[in-house]
């Protein structure tokens, strides 16, 4: 399988879709459970398409054949509803303490755990390239993924990766605006819809410098600027109490790769922490 999951490489794919292929990418799209389970023969009939066409459509989406292709629509559809399962348990009046205490955390676990099977690790590995061969890396992000943002930027400083963050939005697009050809962002929405961060990441873009998108929105404005696109569960409603889940989620997915980096630069890393790091006061006792 390629390193995209099957529905973002399909939503990809749309707009050059050839026109016996538009009909079947759209029923796929919008309707997945229509398809699944379907024999081939059933889906091109389905869509006006001939065999053929759905073969040719499933190898472009980078899988083997078109039982390759239903193993991948099942997964991801199931993954998907995990997430709407989990994104619907939003706070309710409850006399317990010890209830909100095991809400949130099991809301917390089932976050983490959706998310961790939508990382792939070519995506993973694809990042960690890009950060390794980035002239600097500007990081960007507003309200809780600032805070994702800030975090990660203090692991790289650890590993003496040259990088940037701002706090304020107009000084975030003004970096955004210099950069150049061989820089990298790095820009973290849980929504994929916030328009600030689509505004620096087409500015970023139109210099010259790659991206990479942490959200849950995998087909959204914000992704379609990314050249990688780290996803995480859709497991909060878009107007939500407060950032919980995504952001365990956002920062889960900053620690994989941030320790995929220190991985594959083990022994630099291990020079590097000494020189970066801050000695604490010896308590007194």
């Amino acid at each position: 399988m390629a390193a995209k999951g099957l529905l973002l490489r399909l939503k990809d794919y749309q707009v050059k879709a050839s026109a016996a292929e538009k009909n079947a990418v759209t029923i796929i799209l919008n309707h997945p459970d229509m398809v699944i389970g379907k024999s081939i023969h059933e889906f091109a009939d389905l869509a006006y398409a001939s065999p053929a066409t759905i073969i040719r459509l499933c190898r472009k989406l980078g899988c083997a054949g078109y039982r390759d292709f239903q193993h991948a629509l099942v997964y991801e559809n199931a993954l998907f509803k995990d997430s709407r399962e989990i994104s619907v348990q939003e706070i309710i009046p409850t006399p317990s303490t010890e209830d909100i205490i095991q809400k949130v955390t099991r809301k917390n676990i089932e976050s983490l755990e959706t998310s961790r099977k939508l990382v792939e690790p070519e995506i993973i590995d694809t990042c960690v390239k890009m950060i390794e061969e980035s002239r600097i890396i500007q990081l960007f992000g507003l309200g809780s993924s600032l805070l994702v943002a800030r975090d990660l930027y203090l692991k790289l400083i650890r590993v003496e990766k040259l990088c940037n963050i701002c706090d304020d939005w107009h000084a975030q697009l003004l970096a955004a605006r210099t950069m150049k050809r061989g820089d990298l962002g790095i820009v973290i929405s849980y929504s994929g819809l916030t328009e600030e961060m689509i505004t620096c990441a087409k500015a970023a873009k139109a210099n010259g410098a790659r991206i990479i998108v942490l959200t849950r929105a995998a087909d959204s404005k914000l992704a379609a600027e990314a050249d990688c696109v780290l996803a995480v569960a859709a497991t909060e409603l878009i107007l939500r109490s407060g950032a919980m889940s995504s952001r365990i989620s956002q920062l889960n997915m900053v620690d994989i790769l941030y320790v995929a980096y220190v991985n594959k630069h083990y022994e630099s890393c291990m020079r590097s922490f000494p020189k970066t790091h801050i000695q604490k006061p010896l308590e007194e006792y």
